[in-house]
């Protein structure tokens, strides 16, 4: 199914990449229209979310006067929810096509060979055997590394398919088809650097907007979530950020900053219609 969906998204970076030649640019642009495309589904979901953090005063009630009966809890709520007019499927159901979509994008950016390049199964073993470069079956970012090592020798594999494109990896003086390493302090380390950083900005940022929304109003157990949110995500960014070539990272850093602005102007616009009831 991800195939499915990581076939045409592969050909739109490779159209991409021909208009500017640039491969970081490239990232940002796709990472970019992939926000675009699926913006109806994130407006449907953070319209849900914004109307879950509008009665979270409300829901806040009905737990300490019903809390200890759990039934009667969970009929007040759904009777809250009725009343307000909320469906708990119209957040769900957006996150759960959303995923899927991530998850192809992801794909081209991890096999650029097998989506960005088009090439078939036996045109990248031919490639790794004539450039003697091993290919392990675990290696999910293989493709990537030899990527960056086919654009050094391409005249010795240009022959093997017409669709081999010689890909230039360097961005702003960075290798995207290299790993940063712990113990090889270079300008590698910005990309993992740089992607926790983005990371935990765009957890506050949402987390903030949340709250506001929420007119500064949380239960405990949200507040506890989102202060795992903000040590956990930007430490498993700059871990994985770490073992996985700088071009992930690229995307992920591209990802955060879209999701900062995305959250900035979907607040904005979607929470006045309920300011404009109130005043």
């Amino acid at each position: 199914m991800l195939s499915i969906i990581a076939t045409p998204f592969g050909y739109i970076m490779r159209f991409i990449y021909e208009l500017v030649g640039n491969y970081g640019l490239s990232i940002f642009l796709f990472a970019l229209l992939a926000k675009l495309i699926m913006l109806p589904l994130n407006i449907k979901s953070k319209r849900s979310m914004i109307d879950m953090q509008r009665i979270q005063p409300k829901m806040l009630e009905l737990q300490k006067k019903y809390g200890k009966d759990r039934q009667k809890y969970a009929e007040k709520v759904q009777e809250l929810y009725d009343n307000e007019g909320i469906s708990m499927s119209a957040g769900c159901l957006p996150q759960l096509i959303i995923l899927p979509i991530m998850l192809g994008l992801y794909y081209v950016i991890q096999q650029p060979l097998t989506y960005f390049m088009q090439l078939t199964a036996d045109e990248i073993n031919a490639i790794a055997e004539t450039l003697n470069y091993t290919m392990s079956a675990t290696d999910y970012t293989a493709q990537i590394g030899l990527a960056g090592v086919m654009h050094q020798h391409f005249d010795q594999i240009a022959g093997i398919s017409d669709k081999i494109m010689q890909v230039d990896f360097n961005f702003l003086g960075i290798n995207l088809a290299a790993t940063p390493s712990f113990g090889d302090f270079n300008a590698l380390w910005v990309i993992p650097i740089l992607s926790a950083l983005t990371a935990f900005l765009s957890s506050f940022v949402s987390q903030r907007l949340n709250k506001k929304a929420a007119g500064n109003v949380q239960n405990p157990q949200t507040q506890s979530m989102n202060g795992m949110m903000y040590i956990m995500v930007p430490a498993m960014s700059l871990y994985f950020g770490f073992i996985l070539p700088a071009g992930l990272g690229v995307y992920w850093i591209s990802n955060n900053l879209l999701m900062m602005a995305q959250e900035v102007i979907l607040t904005k616009l979607l929470t006045r219609p309920h300011k404009k009831t109130q005043e």
